[in-house]
């Protein structure tokens, strides 16, 4: 069971908005890896081809973008007590835009059509900007843990630094606007949207979750105060470096934050060595492979190995895994708190609540876990052995297709359970 002390359950959304976002972010995984498999070798050739900047967004925007903005908009005013504002209008714009924006912007990136990707640049901004506006104003107002607030502010101004420099790739693409140094705009554009807004997010949510999942001890109190804004200020020096050309500078300052990411994956990997609870549940498992994965990208880089093992390390190893392992722990606690208070409104007690445990399929997530750890595996591999690019995309569609399962069985029992405390109790 999850300790809820010091959580403001109270002020949680309602149950459907979070889970809108979940539900629909695994799809893009399985088109993604469609989209390998359909492909295969060509598409692991290099960052810049047409189809891997397809599969890089469908990744970090419909899977990622999905996830991150619906998790915040549970975990706002859960555990920093900062409700946002007019939240079901915010749910209701930024699923629609973002999950549209994702689609349009592969097509325009991958096949090179013009029209999709202006609708694709424009979908995500406006999807984007209809979660920042009220999730800043949240921020603004909140309490809590200071290096959950803090990580969590970097994590929102590094995501709209991510969105300007977006839009202005997109507008020069469609040649509206001229750019010098192309690829040092598209890097900062990388730093900005992995390390920063994605990075910075996963440290002010690792600070909460991780003692609260797993019954470790608490992060060391100087790096949850100054990591998070040490990494933005290196962040805004890197990109900055990029864009006007400085490679040293660039490099070492690059080398800097992966040297912080690092320090916090093994910080990370050390507090689960010391947890209270000693199950290998698959929730702890995606943890440990998130880490041991950021640990590996910086090597790689260090070495000068190809970028797209970098990718590969980063985006499968942390960017779907991760949200994945969280979401087996996040999606039931919803489901059975909220199960709470439709009891509590009802006042159907003779019902009992389904316990969290049986909320979710366990053994399938165990076997969503390994098919992810596989879909990693053989896309190292596969750079190596191109013939193993189509296998890779199989099993990434699969564990795709489990983990889209496992959520719609949280969201089938909780719904069942639900109407029976609707339903008129017997005589």
């Amino acid at each position: 069971m999850i300790d809820t002390r010091g959580l403001s359950l109270d002020q949680a959304p309602p149950f459907h908005i979070p889970a809108r976002f979940f539900l629909t972010a695994p799809l893009f995984v399985l088109l993604a890896g469609l989209l390998l498999l359909w492909e295969g070798p060509s598409l692991l050739a290099s960052r810049w081809l047409p189809l891997a900047l397809a599969m890089t967004h469908l990744i970090v925007i419909g899977y990622l973008g999905l996830l991150m903005c619906g998790a915040l908009l549970q975990m706002l005013p859960v555990v920093l007590g900062a409700p946002v504002p007019a939240v079901r209008w915010v749910g209701s714009l930024t699923h629609p835009l973002l999950g549209l924006g994702a689609l349009f912007l592969a097509g325009g990136l991958g096949y090179g059509l013009p029209w999709s990707l202006a609708w694709g640049a424009v979908a995500s901004a406006l999807g984007f900007i209809c979660f920042l506006l009220p999730v800043t104003l949240a921020l603004w107002h909140a309490r809590g843990e200071p290096g959950t607030r803090r990580a969590l502010r970097a994590a929102a101004l590094a995501l709209l630094v991510t969105l300007l420099l977006g839009l202005v790739l997109s507008t020069f693409l469609l040649g509206l606007l001229p750019l010098g140094n192309f690829t040092g705009w598209v890097n900062a554009h990388v730093i900005w949207g992995l390390l920063g807004w994605v990075g910075l997010l996963v440290i002010g949510v690792a600070v909460q979750v991780i003692p609260l999942f797993f019954v470790t001890p608490p992060y060391p109190a100087l790096a949850r105060a100054w990591l998070a804004p040490l990494l933005l200020i290196l962040i805004v020096l890197a990109s900055l470096a990029e864009v006007r050309g400085w490679d040293l500078t660039a490099t070492l300052a690059l080398g800097t934050v992966g040297a912080g990411f690092v320090l916090f994956a093994l910080l990370t990997l050390w507090l689960l060595v010391r947890r209270g609870r000693r199950r290998l549940d698959p929730t702890l498992l995606h943890w440990g492979t998130a880490m041991l994965s950021v640990v590996a990208a910086f090597l790689a880089w260090m070495l000068n190995a190809p970028p797209t093992l970098v990718g590969i390390l980063l985006l499968v190893g942390v960017g779907l895994g991760l949200p994945a392992g969280m979401l087996f722990k996040i999606l039931p606690f919803l489901a059975w708190f909220h199960l709470q208070h439709r009891q509590l409104a009802s006042g159907r007690f003779d019902l009992r609540i389904p316990h969290m445990g049986s909320l979710l399929a366990v053994n399938w997530a165990r076997t969503q876990f390994g098919l992810h750890l596989l879909a990693l595996l053989l896309g190292m591999v596969a750079l190596a052995v191109p013939a193993l690019a189509r296998p890779a995309g199989l099993v990434l569609f699969l564990s795709g297709l489990v983990l889209e399962g496992l959520l719609v069985g949280v969201v089938l029992r909780y719904r069942r359970a639900s109407r029976a405390f609707m339903a008129t109790p017997a005589p």
